[in-house]
């Protein structure tokens, strides 16, 4: 017989598993066409769709942009209009930033090498501490001997 503790535990479990993946979705950014981008370049100084900052991912061939009225879409760009969109940003007076990737160089792999290392020079001090000693009858961990 369970306890009403126990019944309980399963249907909260698995109602709080049910609602977790909607909970932890994330907002998908804001994206534009290439073309609202084209047109938000071309805006007067005066609008607020006018770009103020972009930031280049070369690599993925996106754009983020900074506008005057505080947000900041992110436009995918044709790979072959890649010149033509920096040219446009400089002429529009917009220096636009590089993203950078950052290069790992093993860095994690390493420190998980020396954590195994570490572990295995503790366990074999231990066992090499432990598996020499004979048991004597006279240590006080020993048994006493039954006549």
């Amino acid at each position: 017989m369970l306890r009403p503790l126990t019944r309980l535990l399963l249907p909260s479990l698995l109602v709080t598993l049910a609602i977790a993946p909607a909970a932890l979705a994330q907002a998908p950014a804001p994206t534009e066409s290439y073309a609202t981008l084209l047109k938000q370049l071309a805006a007067k100084a005066g609008s607020s769709q006018r770009v103020t900052a972009a930031t280049l991912d070369k690599a993925d061939h996106h754009v983020r942009l900074t506008l005057t009225n505080g947000s900041r879409p992110l436009v995918s760009y044709p790979p072959a209009k890649d010149k033509f969109l920096v040219d446009s940003l400089i002429r529009d007076g917009i220096t636009p930033v590089y993203t950078k990737r950052v290069v790992v160089h093993h860095t994690l792999r390493y420190i998980a090498a020396g954590v195994v290392v570490v572990l295995l020079l503790i366990g074999a001090g231990v066992w090499f501490y432990t598996r020499g000693r004979p048991h004597d009858a006279d240590t006080p961990d020993a048994a006493p001997a039954t006549p």
